[in-house]
């Protein structure tokens, strides 16, 4: 019975914090590299980089 409540105080406790992490992961990783992808300049150093590289990628340059 007491790891249960145990297990139930550990949800609770980090409960609260999920949608904030939650939120955080989504800017980190989704927002900001496609608001980056937008700058004119980052543009024009991935094609350069592209061209540099062994391999094809489609639809890039």
């Amino acid at each position: 019975m007491t790891e249960e409540v145990k297990q139930n105080a550990f949800i609770k406790r980090f409960g609260k914090w999920a949608p904030i992490i939650g939120g955080i992961w989504i800017v980190l990783n989704i927002a900001v590299p496609l608001a980056l992808l937008r700058i004119p300049f980052i543009q024009k150093y991935l094609v350069a980089l592209e061209g540099k590289l062994p391999f094809d990628i489609p639809g890039v340059g």
